[in-house]
């Protein structure tokens, strides 16, 4: 009987102390703070100007480079130049020194933040190594005082080609101006499958319930507080402590990326239409706005065969072929490709030769040049 008793007790402390653990990390995670602790803009008066001189229609059109990625940078512009996008829009975000020198020498606007982190290399081109992630991790810095300006921003990676204008996934850019009211976000998305193969709310990598996988490498997001809000959040939790959140950022959050998808799916946010191929009305499990007395962010969804994610680009290639058929058939066309296959397979180079989208010569040179 006595033994009975100190295995009871012995039971009964473990259970208390998992409890108190649970609540303890409950009270962190929930208490974090809701902006970040960052105080002012980083943003200069020079670059305010930088910025106000290149937008087009109030959107300024990014993109991040590093001397290590200028290849692909110049292979991006290749594939513009090609399409009716005029490319001297573009405000290059130079992560190190070398790339602002370079663009800058080419005639190029820039911006950079000298003091925050940075690497020269490819850090992602056969696999993201700690310094891409912590590159990451500090883009959503810029991404805040953009927006906090009230500038829309359309973000573009180095290592994208595009078949149409970016600008084709603004919101009412040659259509019904109240488009762009209900439209605080478009993303491409990051799903590792097409939506008509399989339910986009089952996808593996999704982060909740109420909008698929988004990708940070192509994004427009209308300018604001409440957009600014997001990033600002996305900042709280990667400048936390590690005592307080390191198991939310290293689980949930990862990257900018990754913290922005689980903040789309903490309620704040909606699909709106046009719903990509194979989403109908019926699949989307939003509640109408307001139920809980929230205004809630728009968020479109591109579609997959208009902008492919490189997954699906390099290996789901007869599902492409299937939807893009079906997308030409009504009218549409593609629009863009993401090299962000897994770079552990196929580096972005080979991967972008192996499937055509490598418009560069032997000397670097851009073949539709004149």
């Amino acid at each position: 009987m006595a033994r009975s008793s100190v295995s009871r007790r012995v039971r009964m402390g473990i259970v208390a102390c998992t409890i108190c653990i649970c609540f303890a990390f409950y009270h962190l995670y929930t208490s974090l703070p809701a902006t970040a602790n960052l105080h002012v803009s980083r943003l200069t008066r020079d670059d305010v100007h930088t910025l106000a001189t290149h937008a087009i229609d109030n959107t300024v059109v990014v993109v991040p480079v590093n001397t290590g990625m200028l290849h692909l940078a110049e292979n991006l512009l290749c594939s513009l130049s090609a399409t009716s996008f005029n490319t001297s829009a573009i405000v290059f975000w130079s992560l190190d020194e070398g790339a602002q020198r370079i663009l800058a020498g080419r005639g190029h606007a820039t911006y950079r933040d000298a003091s925050l982190f940075s690497a020269s290399g490819d850090e992602n081109a056969r696999g993201a190594t700690a310094a891409y992630r912590r590159m990451m991790r500090q883009r959503p810095l810029f991404f805040r005082d953009v927006l906090s300006l009230g500038f829309d921003v359309l973000m573009i990676d180095a290592d994208l080609v595009f078949w149409q204008s970016p600008l084709a996934i603004v919101p009412a850019r040659g259509g019904d101006p109240a488009d762009r009211d209900g439209v605080d976000a478009v993303y491409s998305t990051d799903a590792r499958d097409f939506y008509t193969d399989r339910d986009a709310f089952a996808d593996a990598g999704r982060r909740g319930a109420l909008v698929p996988p988004i990708c940070n490498g192509l994004f427009w997001m209308k300018g604001g507080r409440a957009t600014a809000a997001l990033w600002s959040e996305v900042l709280a939790v990667f400048e936390a402590p590690w005592w307080r959140a390191g198991l939310y950022r290293h689980f949930w959050f990862q990257d900018d990326q990754r913290g922005v998808d689980v903040l789309l799916n903490d309620g704040r946010a909606r699909l709106v239409a046009p719903l990509p191929r194979g989403i109908t009305p019926d699949m989307v499990p939003n509640r109408r706005r307001g139920d809980d007395g929230r205004a809630r962010l728009g968020v479109r969804l591109l579609d997959q065969a208009q902008a492919v994610n490189g997954q699906l680009f390099m290996f789901r290639e007869a599902s492409y072929r299937d939807n893009l058929a079906r997308l030409r058939a009504e009218g549409g066309d593609r629009i863009s490709a993401h090299m962000n296959w897994n770079t552990h397979l196929i580096s972005k180079t080979d991967g972008a030769k192996k499937k055509g989208i490598y418009f560069l010569d032997d000397d670097g040179n851009c073949k539709y040049a004149h």
